[in-house]
């Protein structure tokens, strides 16, 4: 089997990013939903390079990732529209903070937090702070600039940090 390396990926992303676009498109109707399709495509994409084959055709594996994503975004806006509502209605379960150490709560909030990230923020920062590629190298990853990648990250980040203010706030 002929693994895809980073060069590989780079030569194809975008037209592979165009073939994402398209499905996201038909799939939600509107540009920005159709570019998170195609960002969150191209991170998956990425992130199995090393298990595609690059003796097989690329256009059915991106069209395939491309819907799967589609159908997690539809389903994890009907579950936080669910979770919204069970809040609305005063039924929020909490943890009981005398039988968890306050470390184990501060981790659980936290990937509570990162988990409600749209999954697309969530592959760039873990790009960046895990796997500790450049900008650039993420955005040659997603066919488009380091400005664009360094906004993403930055929107991340500021949601963040804004949820830890709220928390803060509630807590007092």
């Amino acid at each position: 089997m002929c693994v895809m390396h980073e060069q590989d990926f780079i030569s194809h992303v975008t037209s592979l990013r165009s073939i994402a676009l398209q499905m996201g498109l038909q799939f939600f109707g509107n540009v920005e939903d159709a570019e998170d399709v195609a960002q969150e495509t191209m991170m998956r994409m990425w992130a199995a390079r090393e298990h595609i084959d690059m003796t097989r055709p690329l256009k059915p594996l991106v069209v395939r990732v491309a819907r799967n994503v589609c159908i997690d975004h539809h389903r994890n806006r009907r579950i936080l529209l669910t979770e919204g509502i069970h809040a609305l209605a005063g039924g929020q379960e909490s943890a009981d903070p005398q039988s968890l150490l306050e470390e184990r709560e501060n981790n659980v909030w936290l990937e509570h937090r990162l988990k409600a990230l749209p999954e697309y923020l969530r592959r760039v920062l873990r790009m960046r702070q895990e796997d500790g590629l450049s900008n650039q190298q993420i955005a040659d990853i997603l066919a488009t600039d380091p400005h664009s990648v360094q906004t993403l990250i930055s929107k991340a980040r500021h949601q963040l940090l804004n949820d830890l203010k709220q928390r803060y706030r509630n807590e007092q």
